[in-house]
């Protein structure tokens, strides 16, 4: 423990003189300073590659295997935007409204069959950007408030942890090349959306966040140990297949996502298939009869936004197994005119070895104005404690084989006990673009330094954004 400490401080004094004479310490700080805890980009590129080696579909399996980077890229590029001076380029990308507008775009220059190489890259990074959005909300809603309320958190500081757990556990030192149509997301943005955004701003806030990005791959994740004597629980169950809002539940969100937005590119405005995930379901039962908690909640994830109207307290009814209807209150979690995330919360703590069914009516309509044809039921059954009054009990064991082994094979060099460079960086992924790659700086220390600390300030604005 004493030499781990020891090669800790001797990174960070490297890391010192890198940054000119601001610490690592103060690059915490900074960071610290956010809002609200978030999903951090590597973990959000994580989970769009991890998504994708899960998906079945023939063409989808065609367009990630060839443009593995463009995916990649879209998991960051919505964070990126925050290191802009225009908060919203950050902001507007990460809901429904950004999403249909691209699917819009593409359909209208590539459609019907996507069978060109600048298609793929499209979709590609369009699937990576939509990946982004929906595990913002899979883990804020459930990992990230569970996180906070076992290990209370200096605001904003987990996401940073949750970085460094991934790069060094993984370990995962993944730098992707910056692959993005900047051109065609300033079209998006200012003629698709309405808010104005130059191809300039794009091109260099994907170049910021890609330096912030290099910085933890780099840098920072030497302090895992120290972040991990913060967060034990964080560090213990970010990568479990078995607790809800961890990365591998976003991942198998997103794979169903991935199959939604490839129905909405081919112009099949059907909802029947518009729930892409819930918590709870068969892999994921409830952990806790306490209905308070995040993880004690009941989650609907969508694969399309919904019109906020077609919602109502009589869209989701809960009953147990004698056919009592359970008082609850709903919210949408976050989200721009079309959330695609509802949270149903119980008014009392759920009963022990209670089989309930949640049922949620088909009234829902889309942004499509479209209504699924039949309703959406899923059945869950309550633990059942040692001893009355006790809550469930966490589970225990080694977690179970990764839903991604190819790409977590990917990540497997580790530095070298004593030394104090990291090995390189590791970019799997690469592949040849036809759109012009944006100039990047890994030499900009100062820009490396804002994206980390910009990018940690910035994720908690989303929680400003009406619920319901």
């Amino acid at each position: 423990m004493k030499q781990q400490r020891a090669r800790v401080f001797l990174n960070r004094s490297a890391i010192f003189k890198v940054f000119g004479g601001v610490s690592a310490g103060c690059i915490v700080c900074v960071a610290g300073a956010a809002e609200a805890h978030a999903t951090g980009m590597q973990g959000h590129v994580y989970m769009a590659q991890c998504a994708a080696e899960q998906v079945e579909d023939s063409r989808l399996r065609a367009i990630f295997d060839a443009h593995p980077t463009h995916l990649a890229n879209g998991g960051f590029f919505p964070d990126s935007g925050y290191t802009a001076k225009d908060h919203d380029q950050g902001e507007i990308p990460h809901w429904e409204g950004y999403v249909q507008a691209y699917v819009e775009m593409i359909r209208q220059a590539y459609g019907p069959k996507y069978d060109t190489k600048e298609a793929g890259e499209h979709i590609a990074f369009l699937m990576g950007m939509a990946a982004h959005g929906i595990t913002d909300s899979t883990y804020d809603a459930i990992f990230g408030d569970r996180a906070a309320q076992v290990e209370p958190t200096d605001i904003g500081s987990l996401d940073m942890a949750n970085e460094i757990f991934l790069v060094h556990d993984l370990p995962r030192y993944y730098i992707p090349d910056i692959v993005v149509d900047a051109n065609a997301h300033s079209d998006v943005f200012t003629n698709h959306v309405k808010h104005a955004v130059t191809a300039d701003a794009i091109t260099d806030a994907m170049s910021t966040a890609r330096s912030g990005i290099a910085v933890v791959a780099n840098l920072l994740y030497v302090g895992a140990d120290e972040w991990g004597g913060k967060y034990p629980w964080a560090r213990k169950h970010l990568l479990d297949p078995r607790v809800p809002g961890a990365y591998p539940f976003g991942a198998k969100v997103v794979a169903g996502y991935y199959r939604e937005i490839l129905r909405r590119l081919d112009g099949d405005p059907s909802a029947d298939q518009v729930v892409i995930g819930t918590y709870p379901d068969v892999a994921y039962p409830l952990v806790t009869l306490d209905n308070t908690r995040p993880d004690g909640k009941i989650h609907f994830f969508f694969g399309e936004g919904l019109e906020r109207t077609s919602v109502d307290d009589t869209t989701i009814v809960v009953q147990d197994e004698a056919g009592n209807v359970v008082p609850t209150a709903w919210n949408f979690f976050r989200g721009d005119n079309w959330p695609n995330v509802i949270q149903v919360a119980a008014h009392e703590a759920w009963k022990p070895s209670m089989k309930y069914t949640v049922v949620l009516n088909n009234g829902i309509r889309t942004a499509q104005g479209v209504s699924p044809t039949k309703p959406f039921a899923i059945s869950f059954t309550t633990c059942t404690p040692a001893s009355p009054g006790e809550d469930c009990p966490e589970s225990s064991g080694p977690p179970p084989a990764s839903a991604c082994p190819k790409l977590d094979a990917l990540y497997s060099t580790r530095p070298v006990p004593g030394e104090d460079e990291p090995p390189p960086a590791i970019n799997p992924t690469k592949e040849s673009s036809s759109c012009a790659a944006a100039p990047h700086d890994d030499g900009g220390c100062a820009r490396a330094l804002a994206a980390v600390a910009v990018g940690c300030l910035v994720f908690g604005a989303r929680r400003r954004i009406e619920r319901s």
